[in-house]
């Protein structure tokens, strides 16, 4: 009789290790990625990057909201870039490299930066690979990518951490042109939302011969810096020329308006520039 209890109290003891084994297993899982949208979620930045290579530019702005903000890793961008912004960069990579495709070491869940539990966003390390179309050099980048997602599962925040600065002097094609914007104090806003107007950025994207533009706003100098690659200078010059005395928007003079000392403000960075002669 005494045996017989002895194994059935052991029995029970077993049932019941085995159920707290369950539930820790259940709550390691739950701690490592087990919010309900993390799947979908994951699934929809995988597709983001796989549409990237397939140059899908509308299919992957279609996963994206438009209140989208985009953090760059631009030196000193410590604002966010918006919708427009982002589809105008993801633009300007596809239109200048061939072949892109990304190689994920690994995709994890992200967790609340105050309750530090899984909150359905998601983070990745990997390997950019592709060719610059003007200059046929490899693309090998490596980085770190996060995004955050809306209650509609569209990425609502994105992280870009990478060498942007390296990444351009080992594939661009070595015209780059550095704009900077000393801008007055208390018109960082105006000249932020000057710069996203239709004739601003955007314009200047669209110009023939620019193959990449990035801009960013340093708060420690209260500058502006817009960086740009361009297909060659003479492309460039015409470019300013044509800002300076043809653009019907005055975009250049509603710039230098917020800018410290006017015309002493903006100052385009580029072999044998003669500033004053663009301004009449």
């Amino acid at each position: 009789m005494y045996i017989y209890l002895q194994l059935t109290i052991n029995i029970i003891r077993m049932k019941n290790l085995k159920k707290l084994i369950l539930v820790f297993v259940g709550l390691l899982f739950v701690s490592c990625g087990g919010n309900p949208n993390y799947e979908k979620n994951v699934a929809t930045a995988q597709k983001l990057f796989a549409l990237h290579g397939e140059e899908k530019l509308d299919e992957q702005l279609a996963l994206v909201s438009k209140d989208l903000k985009l953090y760059t890793p631009m030196y000193g961008s410590s604002e966010p870039l918006g919708y427009d912004a982002y589809a105008s960069i993801l633009k300007g990579y596809q239109d200048n490299f061939e072949d892109i495709k990304y190689n994920a070491q690994a995709w994890l869940p992200g967790v609340d930066t105050l309750t530090l539990k899984p909150d359905g966003s998601v983070r990745t390390y990997g390997t950019w690979t592709g060719k610059n179309s003007t200059t046929g050099k490899e693309l090998n980048l490596n980085g770190y990518w996060y995004f955050n997602f809306d209650a509609e599962g569209k990425v609502i925040a994105q992280g870009d951490f990478f060498d942007y600065g390296g990444m351009m002097q080992a594939v661009g094609s070595k015209n780059p042109v550095l704009v900077t914007l000393k801008v007055l104090p208390g018109k960082k806003q105006a000249m932020i939302d000057l710069l996203n107007t239709p004739d601003g950025l955007q314009t200047t994207r669209d110009y023939d011969g620019c193959l990449s533009l990035e801009a960013f706003f340093n708060d420690e100098t209260n500058t502006y810096y817009i960086y740009g690659d361009w297909a060659s200078y003479e492309h460039y010059q015409k470019y300013l020329d044509w800002r300076f005395n043809g653009d019907e928007s005055k975009m250049a003079q509603q710039v230098m308006a917020l800018c410290v000392g006017g015309q002493e403000g903006l100052t385009p960075i580029f072999p044998n520039t003669d500033y004053s002669s663009f301004s009449n």
